[in-house]
């Protein structure tokens, strides 16, 4: 049986594990491959708020009743303001001989706290950036929460140089659409009678002000480029304001339908989806070039 206080944690884990977070990735990419991966990761005051309610509410007593959720909150806390060996760590996760160059902890221009970390590589051919590339601490915090996650999954560039040519693959929008539905989901929506569109924008409010963001930035510049959003020397390759993509009227609409018919989700049907969706900018092709100066 599952005390008050220990509920109480429990509801507290399960909000912050997905509470509101903003994070981009920018690639600087240089004309000999080599440059620099940018990320941040900003939270919401709301998250620090709920672990100092949780941190001083819990004390001695959390400890014993609820050891592990307390070990999940301090988790919290360290997603938030990592330090230097956690980051370190992390950047092998970008690929082969990409190696951490400096970090700062601050907050953006609407009071979100959080950091800003920057890897160095030398050969863009051997990154990976993956959608689903997260802190570590973080993945440890979805794993503790009884969820799996596969950092392998989910969209992901990959490079090539030859001479002046750049060549980007991405499996962003492709994998987005296999992963636009989640049987599971689906299946618990069916069960309580309740349409998924439904409890996606019930569930939006919780996701205000997120937002999630791969960039490429060419340096010196672009004398070239298919790619279809550009502006100046930057690609953006995703980017998407969560709350709202959740309660955009054509995203609504397409789950609904994928609960009629799942034969719905086809690459070509996501992406269509994908670029009537204002809150969303996304790469829809397999493959951009990139022509340095």
């Amino acid at each position: 049986m599952i005390r008050p206080l220990a509920l109480i944690l429990v509801l507290a884990v399960a909000l912050l594990s997905t509470a509101c977070f903003r994070t981009s990735a920018v690639v600087k990419i240089k004309a000999d491959g080599s440059g620099e991966i940018t990320s941040r990761y900003y939270f919401s005051p709301q998250v620090l708020e709920m672990v100092d309610q949780m941190e001083a509410l819990g004390g001695f007593q959390a400890e014993a009743e609820a050891p592990e959720l307390m070990a999940n909150i301090g988790m919290i806390r360290e997603i938030v303001s990592p330090d230097k060996e956690a980051l370190v760590a992390d950047a092998k996760s970008y690929g082969e001989g990409v190696t951490y160059a400096r970090h700062e902890k601050g907050s953006d221009s609407e009071g979100w706290n959080g950091y800003t970390v920057v890897y160095q590589f030398k050969d863009v051919r051997k990154l990976t950036l993956n959608q689903n590339t997260i802190p570590a601490k973080a993945k440890e915090l979805v794993e503790a929460s009884g969820e799996e996650m596969d950092l392998d999954e989910g969209g992901s560039l990959s490079f090539q140089l030859e001479g002046k040519k750049l060549t980007v693959s991405s499996t962003l929008a492709s994998a987005s659409a296999e992963e636009i539905i989640d049987e599971d989901q689906l299946a618990a929506a069916k069960e309580m009678g309740v349409k998924p569109s439904e409890a996606m924008q019930a569930a939006a409010a919780s996701t205000e002000g997120m937002r999630a963001g791969i960039f490429l930035r060419i340096d010196p510049g672009i004398a070239e480029t298919d790619a279809e959003h550009v502006t100046g020397n930057l690609i953006i390759m995703s980017d998407a304001e969560i709350s709202k993509v959740m309660q955009d009227p054509d995203f609504i609409a397409f789950i609904d339908k994928v609960v009629e018919d799942p034969d719905t989700v086809t690459d070509k049907a996501v992406k269509e989806l994908f670029g009537k969706i204002e809150a969303m900018t996304i790469e829809l092709s397999d493959e951009i070039t990139v022509m340095f100066p």
